[in-house]
């Protein structure tokens, strides 16, 4: 590759940070129990399981499109366009929030639902009312602190404090925007990707080619248009090649979460080995107690 990816795996690849083979072994150990979730889509089937990565699986919900997992939330929307989510242990009971919904978000106390008219509402709590944040939204993200959007013109804008603070736009040219409490990470229309702290800070670039960018307390992730999937900390890291042959990457705590392309999900914890998950997967997330 000639792009600065394809020039950061050849120095990963030299410095010996990246992994054989396409797909690693699954020889990890334990986590010690806790609130850290994993949680997959297998053919309309949510499942998901909590604690160690060899846990076993509770099957939540079927005819399920889309999740979400955050802390201790779990949102489920249905194939009719219906959203659900439970609050607490695995086993908690359902509440709809939403219908006529086309895509959603979870914090650890915020469900953002974007409508099929391209509506966006933000609530806080599952019982709490939605508040109406923009019209004409293609993409969003929301932290228990922040709201952000991508409008149909490309323009991305954040807010920050309760759900009727201002807007502040942070670029133009944008199809994807992800969020922490105090970063903001832009994928645009063109494979670049750049993250800054705060509002009002500048941009740092990070990579080209990038087909996949996600961020995770100080940590920053990417797979690239070839299906390389890298992770660095902080802003000027050094990036580590994780695997290759990937469509998605999830981070969540010390964890970090690979969706193959033929279907597997692996995850691994801290600097261990991936443990293989599941196949026949179409969509795989995590969660952890600081989410």
């Amino acid at each position: 590759m000639k792009n600065v990816l394809g020039r950061i795996i050849a120095a990963s690849l030299i410095t010996g940070i990246a992994l054989t083979g396409s797909q690693m072994a699954a020889s990890a150990g334990e986590l010690p129990a806790g609130a850290d979730r994993i949680a997959i889509l297998q053919d309309g089937t949510l499942s998901a399981k909590e604690g160690s990565l060899f846990s076993s699986w509770t099957t939540l919900q079927g005819d399920v499109q889309k999740f979400e997992v955050a802390g201790n939330l779990v949102g489920a929307l249905n194939t009719d366009g219906t959203l659900h989510v439970k609050e607490g242990s695995l086993g908690a009971t359902w509440t709809e929030q939403a219908r006529n919904v086309k895509d959603f978000r979870l914090s650890s106390n915020r469900i953002a639902v974007l409508r099929t008219d391209g509506t966006l509402a933000v609530k806080e709590g599952v019982f709490g009312a939605f508040v109406e944040q923009a019209a004409s939204v293609t993409d969003f993200e929301v932290t228990n602190n922040r709201v952000g959007i991508v409008t149909t013109d490309g323009k991305a804008h954040v807010k920050q404090g309760d759900l009727y603070s201002a807007w502040t736009q942070q670029a133009s040219g944008v199809k994807d925007l992800e969020l922490t409490g105090t970063r903001v990470a832009v994928l645009r229309t063109d494979g670049t990707a750049a993250v800054k702290d705060g509002l009002t800070g500048a941009f740092v670039e990070q990579a080209s080619g990038v087909g996949d960018l996600e961020l995770s307390g100080d940590r920053i992730g990417v797979v690239s248009d070839g299906g390389e999937a890298l992770v660095k900390e902080g802003l000027f890291g050094a990036w580590s090649q994780q695997a290759s042959n990937v469509k998605h990457l999830e981070l969540a705590g010390d964890r970090v979460a690979v969706l193959f392309t033929d279907g597997t999900a692996a995850v691994k914890a801290g600097s261990q080995s991936f443990v293989n998950q599941a196949s026949g997967v179409q969509q795989i997330g995590l969660a952890a107690p600081s989410a």
